[in-house]
């Protein structure tokens, strides 16, 4: 069952387009010339969501007939990536060319950390017992449904940054009568097989994973890089195109993510401010799983004991993709770290 309400919230003060808050996100938008709308919905397993929406461009022609398109980010980004560098931004372009956008926020992200019962900062083992399983198989189709609802559209768009092309590939191979849903994935550096990846990060992670999880469940570290006002005052004072640190925050940019002469260093000070918007322990354990899987694409791997409970045999499944009919297009960057074609 689909709960949702519609909040539109006010602020009267302009800061710098940095969105700090849900209210700042709304005045960065509408400053830009473009109307906002903040959704809420809530999932299957209790997970309240929260969608924002750009319905229309700065022209507002034949508003009921734009297709919908939903964006889901990656892991630690937020709806905010998508509206943050001015008029240049994704959900802006599209907005202005005649589609109804819809920006997610994944369970456990900066706008969406509630839930029906569980408080993510008590309740903090349970609420964060997920991975990006859990968000293909309850957030999409919340946000999905809900989506087709409101437009009385019967499909809509999709695009899907690194993690949100995991998402989709769990969706429609868990519950394939969703592929009728979509008229095209785009999957921007899109991630499904793992074994090639060569972030620092994941081979990290690969190599002490015992060790991390035993620090991990002492310290009830299920939390990974929430979003912090710290960071983004961290990020003003010595990123900017002033400071002789902006080339040491790029280095970071290129080891996290691959190198790119494309990278708008001037940038920098806004995306900080706005990621790491938070993930769970346990999507980044999954990854290294499927990272370790030897090119297959497994469902999450509990041990033997709970696997044959839940799965009916020792080892974890696999994500079946022939069930994907849905139309995909997919985009990568050639120095991309994680999506890595060889």
């Amino acid at each position: 069952m689909v709960l949702h309400s519609k909040v539109l919230i006010c602020i009267d003060n302009i800061i710098i387009p940095i969105a700090t808050k849900e209210e700042e996100l709304k005045q960065l938008i509408e400053k830009n010339g473009f109307p906002f709308e903040n959704h809420t919905v809530t999932t299957e397993d209790g997970y309240i969501l929260q969608l924002h929406r750009i319905p229309y461009g700065r022209k507002k022609n034949n508003y009921h007939k734009r297709a919908p398109v939903l964006i889901v980010p990656g892991t630690f980004a937020s709806s905010a990536d998508w509206v943050n560098t001015g008029e240049n931004s994704l959900g802006f372009i599209l907005a202005d060319r005649g589609y109804d956008v819809w920006l997610a926020n994944y369970r456990g992200s900066r706008w969406s950390r509630r839930h029906i019962k569980l408080n993510p900062d008590v309740d903090i083992k349970e609420f964060w017992n997920f991975s990006f399983h859990d968000i293909g198989l309850y957030d999409l189709p919340a946000f999905i449904d809900y989506i087709l609802h409101v437009t009385r559209q019967e499909k809509l768009f999709y695009i899907g940054h690194s993690q949100g092309t995991i998402n989709f590939f769990v969706l429609n191979s868990e519950k394939p009568e969703y592929n009728k849903k979509f008229r095209l994935m785009v999957g921007l550096g899109p991630v499904a097989y793992f074994s090639n990846a060569k972030a620092p990060i994941v081979h990290f992670m690969a190599t002490y994973q015992n060790e991390i999880k035993a620090f991990v469940d002492r310290y009830l570290l299920y939390e990974l890089l929430p979003y912090s006002p710290l960071l983004a005052t961290i990020g003003q004072t010595f990123c900017n195109d002033n400071s002789p640190f902006q080339n040491v925050c790029a280095s970071i940019f290129y080891i996290a993510a691959g190198y790119s002469n494309q990278l708008n260093k001037s940038m920098i000070p806004v995306i900080v401010s706005n990621a790491p918007a938070g993930a769970s322990y346990k999507h980044w354990r999954h990854a290294v799983q499927a990272y370790l899987s030897g090119g297959k694409i497994p469902k999450y791997n509990y041990g033997e004991e709970e696997n044959l409970r839940r799965y009916g045999h020792p080892n974890a499944s696999e994500y079946n993709l022939t069930k994907v009919t849905a139309p995909v297009a997919l985009y990568y960057g050639t120095n991309d770290v994680f999506c890595v074609q060889e």
